[in-house]
């Protein structure tokens, strides 16, 4: 094997081609795309340019023109990919200086744009959550369950008869999903923070389970319609014809995408709900319901406490809104009202 030796002259896309390879080893299938999606940004901007070369404006530049528009999706780039574009490009500049004689990190000091998208992910409202346990479909077991257990759709997938403890009202994450192509999951042993728990299961949703598993002919909890686990494609499918059934339930004139006097009549659309915003509900109902934030990281399985304590500030900040809203609602009708 050819030994390629790297220096401050070579190009940037040498640089991030040989740092990926160290860094890919080891990783997920689908953290390893993450991470070359990141680079690929950087090696479609920077190409051969010597890395010597690359000033902070240049990089500056990059950032700029994401924040105005993602080549990929034609809309201006979220806050938290620009973030993490900007820390890949970092590493790539340390891992340059650690190996050659470059010693310079132009992207050490660029500002993300403030205001730049952010990526928010919101909670069910009450009424939404009513939806959830009302709505009649074949996507409502793994709806309450990541409602009210607060799985990810990785570690709902493989879920087994096997993990769940009747007895105990608890339920074992194990294992979980991870991508291999572009419509086959396999099954991996350990959850995203590597580490499993064990969830306390709420008594109507074991009362679900015990029936559903009566008339379950699949290891798999939450199976597709042949009994097998969900691909890629299925899980779409079920969530897509989820949504629908939501629509068509719950929608109301005002959420109507097509005029009145269309003749095909007014399709109604209520707001797309997605699996990670039910787990956002477990977070919220966790601290609705007064559990302090370190068994709310375990039960939600963050490697970092830092991710439960910022979910946690932003449901207080939220809260201490409301207050304030009725406390601005109480002065008002009491003292202003004759005004």
């Amino acid at each position: 094997m050819e030994l390629i030796i790297l220096d401050e002259n070579s190009s940037f896309s040498e640089w991030a081609k040989k740092w990926k390879k160290q860094k890919l080893i080891g990783l997920s299938a689908t953290y390893k795309r993450t991470i070359d999606s990141q680079v690929n940004y950087l090696i479609d901007f920077f190409s051969d340019t010597a890395i010597n070369l690359i000033k902070p404006m240049h990089f500056d530049e990059l950032i700029s023109n994401l924040a105005f528009e993602n080549p990929k999706t034609h809309k201006p780039s979220s806050k938290k990919l620009l973030k993490d574009i900007k820390n890949v490009a970092i590493k790539i500049f340390e891992y340059a200086a650690d190996n050659s004689n470059y010693d310079k990190n132009p992207a050490r000091k660029i500002q993300i744009p403030r205001n730049a998208p952010k990526t928010t992910r919101r909670a069910l409202n009450d009424s939404e959550i009513g939806w959830i346990v009302s709505t009649s479909h074949r996507a409502r077991l793994p709806a309450l369950i990541m409602t009210f257990c607060g799985l990810r759709t990785g570690e709902l997938i493989p879920l087994q008869w096997t993990d769940i403890d009747f007895e105990k009202s608890s339920l074992s994450i194990i294992k979980s999903v991870e991508r291999v192509s572009s419509n086959k999951y396999s099954i991996k042993s350990g959850t995203k923070n590597g580490k499993p728990r064990i969830i306390p299961v709420p008594n109507e949703i074991l009362e679900e389970l015990k029936e559903y598993q009566t008339k379950s002919n699949s290891r798999f909890v939450c199976c597709n319609t042949e009994g097998d686990m969900h691909t890629p494609s299925s899980w779409k499918r079920l969530w897509e014809s989820y949504n629908n059934q939501l629509s068509h339930n719950y929608a109301t004139i005002k959420q109507a995408s097509q005029s009145i006097y269309n003749p095909k009549g007014i399709k109604k659309k209520v707001d797309k709900i997605t699996p990670h915003m039910l787990r956002h509900t477990y977070a919220t109902l966790l601290y609705s319901s007064g559990v302090d934030v370190l068994s709310a990281q375990k039960l939600l399985g963050h490697s970092d406490v830092s991710t439960t304590l910022s979910i946690y500030t932003h449901l207080k900040e939220t809260k201490m809104n409301i207050s304030i809203d009725v406390f601005c609602d109480y002065i008002s009708s009491s003292y202003f009202y004759r005004c």
